[in-house]
């Protein structure tokens, strides 16, 4: 039996991630039920448990409430994770795998695809969070066999409107004007169910390093206004400003893990509308 400790479970990827592998009977997951931030109970869970993998996906997110909270955001995002790194140095017997949940926001915007080797800049607060943690679990890993999974815009018709997504097509439905400030932007929105089923894949490949966690898709902000205003009828205004592209190159997570089938952008919202207005 291969003894997965799992932090961050009762968010959305964690919920789903969990659910995956529980189907698999050659896994037993101990999710951590205790503030991160309690290194007592970070430690005693690790010593108790002595696992094979952990995977770190607490974290405050969305960047709006980083924004707003930045002192408890560098706490949890930074001090928790040094807990469990020092706790996994000073107690855990065996190697293991630990596989933490970072973001594409550590890069810059680039015109250019970001690679894993691309600069690392952290275009905000959340960002500069993960890259701090990152640094940490590179430098202090003894006993580990890390993977640093750069997850791209994580999406789910379970979110909440404080994500773009999701608030974007609650605006649209109420059929009022949005306005935008800029759509001359791109991002890889990622489909949480796509995310969990590589995370997975990395895991069970035990593939170590930094990856990107994206999709081949890339959705440019006209391409998707354009998709919600012929399908929905949404009435969008915005200028064309600077470009604020974020697009990340996932030539190397399919290297790793084979070619991969992932939802489309059409498909994504057309599970955030009828989850929200056609139930």
């Amino acid at each position: 039996m291969i003894k997965i400790g799992l932090t961050g479970f009762s968010g959305i990827l964690g919920k789903s991630l969990s659910s995956l592998i529980s189907k698999k009977k050659k896994y037993r997951i101990y999710k951590y039920r205790h503030n991160i931030l309690n290194k007592k109970k970070v430690f005693n869970w690790i010593e108790k448990n002595q696992f094979n993998v952990i995977i770190h996906l607490a974290a405050l997110v969305p960047t709006q409430k980083v924004n707003k909270n930045f002192s408890l955001s560098k706490r949890t995002n930074i001090q928790g994770t040094k807990n469990l790194i020092d706790g996994i140095n000073k107690l855990q017997k065996e190697s293991l795998y630990f596989l933490f949940s970072s973001t594409s926001h550590v890069y810059n915007f680039n015109l250019k695809k970001n690679s894993e080797g691309s600069r690392i800049f952290g275009i905000s607060k959340y960002g500069k969070t993960k890259i701090a943690a990152e640094k940490y679990i590179q430098t202090k890993s003894n006993k580990i066999n890390v993977c640093i999974a750069r997850i791209s815009s994580l999406v789910s018709e379970k979110q909440t409107n404080n994500f773009f997504l999701p608030n974007l097509i609650r605006k649209g439905k109420s059929k009022n004007i949005i306005q935008l400030q800029n759509s001359n932007v791109v991002r890889n929105f990622i489909h949480v169910s796509d995310v969990s089923k590589i995370l997975l894949k990395l895991i069970e490949k035990r593939v170590k390093g930094t990856i990107n966690v994206s999709t081949s898709e890339r959705t440019h902000f006209k391409k998707l206004f354009a998709l919600l205003s012929k399908k929905y009828n949404f009435k969008i205004q915005s200028n064309n400003l600077k470009p604020e592209y974020l697009d990340l190159s996932n030539n190397f997570l399919l290297k790793k893990i084979g070619s991969y089938n992932f939802m489309k952008l059409e498909k994504i919202i057309e599970k955030i509308y009828s989850n929200r207005y056609q139930k």
